[in-house]
C-alpha cells in the first residue's frame, strides 16, 4: 500500500468516526430550542414559586400557631409530602400525556388554588381553625389546607419537564439531572427572594396573588406552546 493510499484510508476512517459521533444534547431533545428554553424557564420559575410559597405559608400560619419547632415541622413535612405526591402522580400522568396541555393544567390548577388561599388569608382560615379541637390537630389541618394541594399540583411539573424534553433513553440521566439541578436553583432563589425581598415589601396576600397571576400568565404561554408543538415519536431516528 502506498503512502497516498494509507493517508486516504486514514482520512476516510476519520470521517467515519466523526459521522458516528452522537450529535450534541440540544439536538437530541424532543422539542426545538425555543420550546426547550420554555421548559427550562418553567422549571426555574415553578421551583421559585413552589418554595417561595412555602415561606409565604409560614407567614400565614405562624401568627396563628407561633413560630416554634412544631409549626415549622408541620409546614416542612406537609410541603415535602405534597411534593412527593406530586412527583409520584405526575410521573404516571406525564408518561401517558407528555404534552404542553398537561403543563397548562398544572399551572391553571396551581393558580386557582393559590387564589383560593388568597381569599382564605382574610379571615377564612381562622374560621376553619375555630371548628377544630386541639391545637396540634388544627395546625396540621390548616397546614394541609394551605400548602398540600398547590404543592402537589406544582410538583407534577418536574416529571413532566423530563418527558417533554427526553427523546432518547440514553439521555435520561443528563436531562433529568440537569432539570432537577435547575429546579433546585429556582427553589433556593424562591426562598431567599421571597424571605428577604417580597415579604418585607409586599406582604403575604399580595405575594400569594402575584404567584397566582404569574402561574395564569405562564399557563397562557404553555397554551401557545401546545399549539406550536407537534410531538415527535419517542425513539425516532435522528436526522443527520
Amino acid at each position: 500500500m502506498t503512502a497516498a493510499q494509507g493517508a486516504d484510508g486514514t482520512a476516510r476512517a476519520g470521517r467515519a468516526g466523526r459521522a458516528g459521533r452522537a450529535p450534541p444534547l440540544h439536538m437530541r431533545l424532543a422539542v426545538g430550542p425555543a420550546l426547550a428554553a420554555l421548559v427550562v424557564v418553567d422549571v426555574v420559575t415553578l421551583g421559585f414559586v413552589t418554595l417561595g410559597f412555602e415561606m409565604v405559608a409560614s407567614r400565614i400560619l405562624t401568627p396563628l400557631f407561633g413560630s416554634g419547632i412544631y409549626t415549622w415541622a408541620t409546614i416542612i413535612s406537609i410541603v415535602i409530602a405534597g411534593l412527593m405526591a406530586g412527583y409520584f402522580a405526575g410521573g404516571f400522568i406525564a408518561d401517558r400525556f407528555p404534552t404542553f396541555t398537561f403543563a397548562v393544567i398544572v399551572k391553571t390548577f396551581g393558580a386557582a388554588y393559590l387564589l383560593f388561599v388568597w381569599t382564605m388569608i382574610d379571615g377564612g382560615l381562622e374560621d376553619i381553625i375555630a371548628t377544630i379541637e386541639g391545637e396540634i390537630t388544627a395546625l396540621f389541618v390548616s397546614g394541609f389546607v394551605v400548602t398540600f394541594p398547590p404543592l402537589l399540583v406544582l410538583g407534577m411539573y418536574s416529571p413532566l419537564s423530563v418527558r417533554l424534553l427526553l427523546r432518547l433513553p440514553s439521555d435520561a440521566g443528563k436531562v433529568s439531572g440537569g432539570l432537577f439541578a435547575i429546579s433546585s436553583f429556582g427553589n433556593i432563589t424562591g426562598i431567599l427572594v421571597t424571605t428577604f425581598v417580597l415579604i418585607p415589601t409586599m406582604g403575604t396576600r399580595a405575594i400569594t396573588l402575584g404567584f397566582a397571576l404569574f402561574l395564569l400568565a405562564s399557563a397562557v404561554i404553555s397554551v401557545a406552546a401546545r399549539l406550536a408543538h407537534r410531538p415527535a415519536p419517542q425513539g425516532a431516528a435522528l436526522g443527520t
